[in-house]
């Protein structure tokens, strides 16, 4: 298990802004530090180590920056990845490397203007166990071992009963490997033999099986929600009013509502945010609309993968269990990564999510548009993504990639082009539902209540299952009242 890590809390004002961005709680920083947190050897193999930043003001004092600060973070030692900044309470980043010794990673302040510091660490020195199990979900268990090892690798397998299967022989370099014949609640220990060495890991207890859910909880109209932990966002979760929002639901004839519940591997379901989240999935439910988890991959890591499965398996206080997983498959630095890497990576990422969660949960699996971003097989793994999907949901924000406003006949014009497309590309095994838009994304502004009404009757026509809006944060009541209208 990763070492727990959190900032403590510090006693300041309410947050105020600065003269220039951005803002702080507290005084404007003059000096930074870090915090350097060696999170230990993961179940892929990996060493994680954690830095997280630290500002004090003019007088000494420890602050707080809260939003719209910039950082570069490298390291020539294994992959960098920046953190949301509510995961850990400031900016932070976690280097992930197979290598064993010495570790540098150099953290630079582009915004506010502090400097570059460089924080070094060696895993010589880290006292974790180095051969770690850990169940991803009901049905895959991730086993790891650090330093990578040249030679032979036996994984041994030990049941509760103690019968022993072997699992796994791995020949040449390797550092992991991943269990999908466990089965759902059920307790399993491993025995790793490195080259003749052999290590137990820690023993392991697989989650039970999922609810089951039906192609039916993702069909219709639906909408995307989401929400942050930080106060000073428009979109903070205690603005947030679960029984108005199941009560728009219902008014607006949705079936579903995909609800943002992890980023990566940070798990937006604070314990503050817990009994609001709670709220939402429960009031929905009452009035008969399913809450689907949101997850935002950003990393084929387990911890990542890990984070969708829970979100997945979400149950509140209550016992009300989600109804599916959406899985927003996007590239980029902000995501999946950009190629060489990239692209492989959304389609293993869905792959381990589908082995944990077993063949019949439902995954909608979000993708980008291959007729708005011209994409084939070649540059966005589609056909492969499908092969782990019970639904295929295209982005086809129509308003987002045109340089002027849109008509009626553009929003349906674009979502058969879209069904067409992407059906081109993944065939007919898969159930498609388009991704619409609300939002004022797009130099054209909001949609309109015309075209929101036309991007549904076109869905409908070409066959698509339903329609998801995004997002609830911005629609517009004009819009809403286009969706009441439009029964589905």
């Amino acid at each position: 298990m990763f070492a727990a890590f959190f900032v403590a809390p510090i006693a300041v004002p309410a947050p105020r802004a600065a003269a220039t961005l951005p803002p702080y709680a507290g005084g404007v920083p003059v000096r930074m530090a870090v915090d350097s947190v060696p999170l230990g050897f993961d179940p892929d193999g990996n060493a994680r180590w954690l830095v997280v930043t630290k500002f004090f003001d003019a007088g000494g004092r420890q602050t707080l920056i809260l939003a719209n600060s910039d950082f570069d973070w490298s390291s020539r030692d294994g992959r960098v990845q920046w953190q949301t900044r509510m995961r850990y309470g400031q900016p932070a980043a976690i280097l992930t490397t197979p290598r064993e010794g010495p570790l540098t990673m150099r953290v630079h302040a582009n915004e506010p203007k502090l400097g570059t510091l460089v924080v070094r660490t060696d895993t010589r020195k880290w006292t974790q166990a180095r051969v770690v199990a850990q169940a991803l979900g009901p049905h895959l268990v991730a086993v790891g071992w650090f330093p990578r090892v040249a030679g032979t690798v036996r994984v041994d397998r030990v049941d509760r009963d103690g019968r022993t299967r072997r699992v796994a022989t791995l020949v040449g370099a390797s550092s992991a490997f991943r269990d999908a014949s466990v089965a759902a609640g059920s307790t399993y220990r491993y025995v790793v033999d490195r080259n003749g060495r052999k290590t137990a890991a820690n023993a392991v207890v697989t989650p039970p099986e999922p609810v089951v859910t039906t192609v039916r909880d993702a069909s219709g109209k639906g909408m995307w929600l989401f929400y942050t932990v930080n106060p000073v966002d428009d979109i903070y979760f205690r603005n947030l009013d679960p029984a108005e929002i199941a009560d728009r639901a219902a008014r607006a004839g949705l079936r579903y509502v995909e609800l943002r519940l992890t980023y990566g591997a940070y798990w937006e379901v604070t314990p503050e945010a817990k009994p609001v989240v709670d709220a939402i999935v429960d009031s929905l439910a009452k009035r008969g609309i399913a809450a689907i988890a949101w997850a935002v991959p950003r990393d084929t890591s387990f911890e990542d993968v890990a984070a969708s499965v829970r979100a997945a398996t979400y149950r509140t206080g209550a016992g009300t269990p989600v109804r599916g997983l959406a899985v927003d498959l996007e590239r980029g630095s902000d995501f999946m990564g950009d190629d060489p890497g990239g692209k492989e990576a959304l389609w293993r990422y869905l792959a381990s999510v589908r082995a944990a969660l077993g063949p019949d949960y439902l995954i909608v699996s979000n993708v980008e548009d291959p007729y708005f971003e011209h994409l084939d097989n070649a540059s966005y793994p589609y056909a492969a993504v499908a092969r782990s999907s019970t639904v295929v949901q295209p982005m086809a924000y129509w308003r987002m990639f045109r340089k002027s406003a849109a008509t009626p006949d553009d929003a349906a014009r674009a979502m058969r082009r879209s069904y067409d497309a992407l059906r081109r590309l993944v065939g007919w095994r898969v159930a498609v539902s388009m991704g619409g838009q609300t939002s004022a994304d797009g130099p054209g502004g909001a949609p309109t209540a015309l075209e929101i009404r036309s991007s549904l009757q076109a869905s409908r026509k070409i066959g698509a299952i339903g329609e998801c809006f995004f997002a609830w944060n911005g629609t517009l009541p004009d819009q809403w009242e286009a969706l009441r209208r439009y029964r589905w």
